[in-house]
């Protein structure tokens, strides 16, 4: 079983991996009792539901028996079980996804995905003039590793006595300052690429940050969002209050990715465009190992399925679509099969809620890696 503080796309491929069918469990540990109804009454009432959903014997116990030993936390619970195991379990801080229990032939990953993007990847730095103190989150990650810059030099101080060394105090302290900054700046450009960032949140010293802006590579300068936060490297215990406001922001970085994709795409739509929309066209270019983004809506009242095989391409919206090669077809829901698919075959993904302004039509399309050619 996989258990993690980071749910990255090789976790969800390994899953994937694994012969079927699921049971896909999402339990919200900080609701409050509703109707006289405990935390463990939930608990039944899904396992129920899984039951009545054909849910084998041995995935209900491995499920209820995961949830049983787990050690409290806040958020979401989410668990995926096959063959008679836990497969992968992560607890969601910040989510809130009511409760939900399905069987099926895939896992169902669209609620999880919704959260992780919701949390890009991104480095927190609290910076003064002698250095900085960083913390570097992948996407999806709700642990983030620890890294501290020190500069190299620890003449920081311009207090001195008067007179005419004053000025060369001064200008000393302020050469620390700038070659501080500039270690630091080097350290951030490394963090951000590790983990792919294009969000920084900052927080720390005023004048250290305009010395930090100043050095920045350029890359980082063009393509990473500073988002600035409270607080400052002394142990005031500021940090909890810190993290809700780096919370906040990677939420609104999230939100904002989303809003700029679906820009381009609506800009993609057009005969020579990259956006494909509707289930049969957006399926056709996952076969085709096309599709270099997928959107698709997360919608409990869709009733739309499509059809997989083994293969990571083998997608349709009918089973007949498939070569007479193809191997044994199962059916199942529509988002399912196509963030399966989008996932081995190294597209992106975007989980949209119902009635998102400027979705694509049917609840699912993208933008291809190639250009269509007009008709």
């Amino acid at each position: 079983m996989t258990t993690g503080t980071e749910i990255g796309t090789e976790v969800l491929r390994e899953l994937l991996a694994v012969p079927g069918p699921f049971l896909s469990v999402y339990f919200d540990l900080d609701a409050r009792p509703e109707m006289g109804q405990d935390t463990e009454e939930r608990w039944q009432g899904l396992c129920r539901g899984l039951a009545a959903q054909g849910a084998g014997t041995g995935d209900l116990g491995a499920l209820t028996q995961h949830f049983l030993s787990s050690q409290p936390g806040s958020g979401v619970l989410a668990a995926f079980a096959a063959g008679g195991e836990v497969r992968l379990s992560a607890v969601l801080p910040g989510c809130e996804h009511r409760d939900l229990a399905m069987a099926g032939p895939l896992p169902h990953l669209l609620p999880l995905l919704a959260w992780r993007q919701d949390r890009p990847a991104h480095v927190v730095a609290v910076v003064d003039r002698t250095g900085a103190d960083l913390r570097l989150y992948p996407a999806g990650a709700t642990e983030g590793v620890r890294r501290t810059v020190t500069g190299p030099d620890d003449e920081i101080e311009r207090n001195q006595p008067g007179g005419t060394s004053q000025m060369r105090y001064q200008h000393r302290a302020e050469d620390s300052w700038e070659h501080n900054a500039a270690k630091v700046a080097e350290a951030l450009g490394t963090a951000l690429a590790e983990v792919d960032a294009h969000d920084l949140m900052l927080a720390g010293d005023v004048r250290a940050r305009q010395y930090l802006t100043k050095h920045l590579p350029a890359w980082v300068r063009n393509s990473v969002s500073i988002r600035p936060v409270s607080g400052s490297r002394s142990s005031d215990g500021a940090w909890p209050q810190r993290m809700a406001q780096v919370d906040t922001e990677t939420c609104r970085a999230g939100r904002d990715e989303t809003t700029a994709l679906l820009h381009h795409f609506a800009e993609e739509r057009s005969p020579r465009g990259h956006a494909v929309e509707g289930i049969t066209a957006t399926l056709r270019a996952l076969g085709d190992g096309q599709l270099r983004t997928l959107l698709v809506t997360d919608d409990p009242a869709s009733h739309h399925t499509a059809w997989f095989g083994p293969k990571p391409t083998d997608i349709a919206d009918i089973g007949t679509a498939f070569a007479a090669d193809a191997g044994p077809l199962v059916e199942t829901g529509l988002a399912d099969a196509a963030v399966r698919t989008a996932l081995l075959t190294g597209a992106d993904i975007r989980i949209l809620t119902p009635g998102t302004p400027g979705a694509p039509a049917q609840g699912i399309g993208g933008l291809t890696r190639y250009r269509r050619h007009a008709p």
